[in-house]
């Protein structure tokens, strides 16, 4: 990924060969100025939209991804995170930024493939990058910022919408996403888009800090999730980090981050037989479970065992600025 030989690293280049040269290598999903890259700003028409959404993430090397991780999927990795918060909301995907804060020893064929893995990922969901910035940091050191646009074609899924008696649910598996589904994921927009539209669903938000965190944001005040541990559908990933870490794998089901599925809440007056049938007859090859359901509650707990009524002894997931 870095080189201590000059010819190799992005500093033979030099800002503005480098900015034509990523230019370049974006190819069709870089549309012409001012539409795209080559002026102050770029110009978006959105005289067709609604409502709009505005989402950022970012990636660093030894954070988000290390060396084991080619840089086609990193940078495949970066577009699919912001994706993951459209489809959260139920939108669709539109225009993005991408800013690029690298070592001056980075090597130009790693940002070549990094910029090819965004530009596959981008043509797939027809997503145009329209613009950016680059800075320097210091020798062995990438970060690499997007911002997304989108638009939503009907009223949005919000995290705060759920009361008590709605049931829990999320999608696909959980845990053990350091192992290869943390870059390898696939946004579910074709699944967040029809939830927002069905009218079964009362909040949804995507897991990418882990449930044992992002849970939280969907629990109404006065309000516990009851869950059924039996129902956790736990990653054949999450037992073998089990095997390695001592702890079970429901705990790494329930605290692992960057699991990217959505995490939703069903409002207490849908048929849920129903519900699971439409779901299947949309999307057969991605499972949906229902983990349990928010209560009302009298005690400061977020998470009750639903067999045992105890609190749950996981709490912690991942959270930036912490030890």
């Amino acid at each position: 990924m870095f080189t201590s030989v000059k010819e190799e690293s992005i500093l033979s280049l030099g800002e503005v060969e480098l900015i034509t040269s990523i230019k370049d290598w974006l190819r069709e999903i870089s549309p012409p100025c001012p539409q795209g890259i080559g002026d102050d700003c770029a110009i978006i028409d959105t005289s067709q939209i609604n409502q709009q959404l505005l989402t950022t993430d970012s990636i660093s090397y030894g954070c988000h991804f290390d060396h084991t991780v080619s840089a086609k999927q990193a940078g495949a990795k970066l577009i699919n995170r912001n994706l993951s918060d459209i489809a959260a909301m139920g939108g669709h995907p539109g225009s993005a930024l991408l800013n690029l804060l690298c070592g001056s020893n980075l090597r130009i064929d790693w940002l070549r493939d990094f910029i090819e893995g965004i530009r596959q990922t981008c043509k797939t969901y027809s997503i145009s990058l329209i613009g950016g910035d680059i800075s320097t940091l210091p020798a062995g050191q990438f970060t690499a910022a997007l911002s997304l646009t989108g638009h939503l074609e009907g009223p949005p899924l919000l995290r705060r919408g759920a009361l008590a008696g709605d049931a829990i649910y999320v999608t696909g598996t959980l845990g053990g996403s350091i192992y290869q589904k943390h870059y390898s994921f696939e946004p579910h927009l074709a699944q967040g888009q029809w939830l927002a539209q069905s009218k079964f669903c009362s909040a949804m938000m995507d897991i990418s800090d882990g449930l044992a965190k992002d849970l939280k944001a969907l629990i109404p005040d006065g309000c516990a999730a009851h869950i059924n541990l039996e129902s956790l559908p736990v990653s054949p990933d999450a037992h073998r980090r089990a095997s390695e870490s001592g702890q079970t794998a429901q705990a790494h089901a329930f605290c692992d981050g960057e699991d990217y599925e959505l995490l939703f809440t069903v409002k207490r007056t849908v048929d849920l037989s129903q519900f699971i049938r439409r779901w299947s007859e949309q999307f057969p090859t991605l499972p949906v479970s229902k983990i349990g359901e928010l209560r009302k509650t009298d005690t400061k707990a977020h998470y009750i065992n639903s067999k045992t009524k105890e609190p749950l002894p996981w709490l912690k997931a991942f959270e930036h600025f912490t030890e």
